[in-house]
């Protein structure tokens, strides 16, 4: 079981305080924001468990076996721009005179159950097929989207064109679940492929809204005709802004991940380990690398540099225990700084139990 959160401009005391309410200090808006630059803002989460398990084996002088897995996935996923930024937390007082872009600010998240069943080889090398329910969904996306106000604060113009979609009723599908890996006694080195949650679920009836407008005033007028006060005031104003249709269904992908390790040995004792993880709604690929160790028969821990994902560069440890009946123990934290500090961008644990 796993999770964790990670930002790469929001530390854990804004974060806390824009969700939980609160007198929000100027000076965290404005850390935020220096440090996000002129770059997208991003937050995102995942969490749940996943259980694995397999059959002795099927024939005799065979490696097959059936193999199964369970697994719940909660993820979560948010990306704004600098303007989008300012707009929604100091106004745009700074903005006057200046194009505000919005394009690409959206926010997600999804959450679901796979209960799978398959084929397992050699290696451990597996392939699933699951059966897929997701309880809900939500989406929201801004393709497109300008503000402008002048100096003088008497001539404005705005247009967007966004959609956003909810899930109204569960979604069933179906989704792949496969490892792959290279394991030769005459090779120094091992190689690790494994593809999660790669499938699709039928939505039926979701709530789908569209928005392509423009507004524009100029003078910016508080009566008569127009965009204005007395119009906004007006009956029905905002359904000229937006359609909305739950017709029909859709067929929707999985935010599913192909993750690719590679272990090298560096001495008997010692190993260097490279990973790189792709898919579920991370804006950018998940790198990490790090040193292992053995101590004792029981006992390994290691060391890893994490980058990318929803955060910038962050450090990781683990440790695994082998206990002496034939299982084994693991724990490994994400930034383990982020655990006693409200100036960390994130934290994450993962708990692992093996029968070996």
């Amino acid at each position: 079981m796993w999770g964790q959160h990670r930002s790469n401009t929001m530390d854990h005391q804004l974060g806390q305080l824009l969700v939980r309410g609160g007198n929000i200090d100027r000076t965290l808006v404005d850390a935020a924001r220096e440090i996000q630059g002129g770059d997208m803002g991003s937050f995102g989460f995942s969490s749940g468990f996943q259980l694995h398990a397999r059959s002795r084996q099927m024939w005799k002088e065979t490696n097959w076996r059936l193999c199964g897995s369970v697994q719940a996935r909660w993820i979560g996923d948010s990306r704004w721009t600098p303007e989008m930024y300012d707009l929604v937390l100091t106004g745009n007082a700074g903005h006057l005179g200046r194009w505000d872009v919005l394009d690409g600010t959206r926010a997600r998240s999804s959450a679901w159950l796979n209960a799978a069943v398959g084929i397992e080889g050699r290696h451990q090398n597996r392939v699933e097929l699951g059966l897929v329910y997701r309880p809900f969904q939500y989406e929201g996306l801004i393709e497109t989207g300008y503000f402008y106000v002048n100096e003088d604060v008497d001539d404005m113009f705005a247009s967007m064109r966004a959609n956003a979609r909810l899930s109204r009723k569960a979604a069933w599908g179906l989704a792949l679940n496969a490892e792959w890996h290279f394991l030769r006694e005459e090779a120094p080195f091992a190689f690790h492929v494994q593809l999660r949650n790669f499938g699709a679920v039928i939505s039926p009836n979701p709530l789908r809204f569209a928005v392509d407008t423009v507004l524009e005033t100029s003078g910016l007028p508080f009566s008569g005709a127009g965009w204005s006060i007395a119009s906004l005031q007006e009956e029905g104003f905002a359904e000229g802004l937006y359609t909305a249709d739950s017709s029909g269904v859709d067929l929707q992908r999985l935010p599913g991940r192909l993750d690719l390790s590679f272990e090298y040995p560096l001495s008997p004792r010692t190993g260097w380990d490279v990973q790189v993880q792709l898919g579920e709604w991370m804006p950018l690929p998940r790198a990490i690398s790090g040193l292992r160790r053995a101590f004792g028969k029981h006992w390994q821990a290691g060391v890893q540099v994490i980058a990318g994902g929803w955060g910038r560069v962050r450090p990781a440890a683990w440790a695994r225990w082998r206990m002496p009946n034939e299982r084994a123990i693991m724990i490994y934290v994400e930034d383990p700084w982020g655990w006693g500090s409200d100036s960390a961008y994130g934290r994450g644990v993962t708990l692992r139990y093996e029968s070996l």
